[in-house]
């Protein structure tokens, strides 16, 4: 942030302070289905939810796959959400978080907050998975003959990219009829993908090709096997920064 800019520059730059404004942009979050990071207790926890509902008398999340921290999540006096839209990094503060009922499923209540901040950075939102032993998406046509089995480098409820070398078969756009990914030995993701990017990287020995793909029609219980897995890898590697 520019030492040069006033308080006043800075919050006409970086801050959403009108409610309307704010709403737009929450619901837009909504929307998507955008994956949002709640981190509290001074960021030693997180959940990974998706905001269901945003209006003048109060925001509504879900639940994160983990109870554990959802329980812990109910006495926390606040939190911070983080959401990465396009790139652009959006967040903002809640305070006393609640669980309710909310229709037929239980969620998590906070105040509309004052302010969002959004930096027009652009940053990936797709969480990174470990290179050793990475999961797999295998691809299969109407058929159900197998098109490609690729070594996954990101994933969110969103989608997933690969890293290959070679120009793929299909363009983007394409709809994929198939995809399998073996998160554990009890949780499968299977259903329909749409290729978002294809793009070229070149290098020394040849190009290769980065690959986005989102999921289409994701079942709720797959969704939910997502986040699992990515707090999973969130928890597994704090972890191991924390002994160096």
């Amino acid at each position: 942030m520019a030492v040069s800019l006033s308080n006043e520059q800075i919050e006409e730059r970086y801050f959403l302070l009108g409610q309307v404004e704010i709403l737009s942009v929450l619901n837009d979050l909504a929307h998507r289905r955008e994956p949002v990071s709640v981190y509290f207790n001074g960021g030693q926890n997180f959940i990974l939810s998706l905001i269901l509902s945003a209006r003048p008398d109060g925001l509504v999340f879900d639940l994160g796959g983990d109870p554990k921290a959802n329980a812990l999540l109910e006495k926390a006096p606040q939190c911070v959400f983080m959401a990465f839209p396009d790139g652009i990094r959006v967040q903002f503060t809640g305070v006393n978080p609640q669980r309710f009922s909310w229709g037929e499923q239980d969620a998590f209540w906070v105040p509309i907050p004052s302010r969002i901040i959004r930096l027009q950075r652009r940053e990936s939102y797709r969480n990174q998975l470990p290179i050793a032993n990475p999961f797999r998406a295998k691809l299969s046509d109407l058929d159900g003959d197998l098109i490609a089995n690729w070594p996954i480098h990101d994933l969110s409820v969103g989608g997933f990219g690969v890293t290959i070398d070679g120009e793929p078969k299909f363009k983007v756009g394409d709809t994929i009829h198939r995809v399998w990914i073996t998160l554990s030995p009890k949780s499968n993701l299977h259903c329909p993908v749409v290729v978002r990017h294809i793009t070229p990287i070149d290098q020394h020995k040849g190009i290769r090709y980065q690959i986005g793909f989102s999921f289409v029609d994701l079942p709720r219980a797959m969704d939910i096997a997502i986040q699992r897995t990515i707090i999973n890898i969130e928890y597994e590697r704090h972890r191991l920064i924390g002994k160096k």
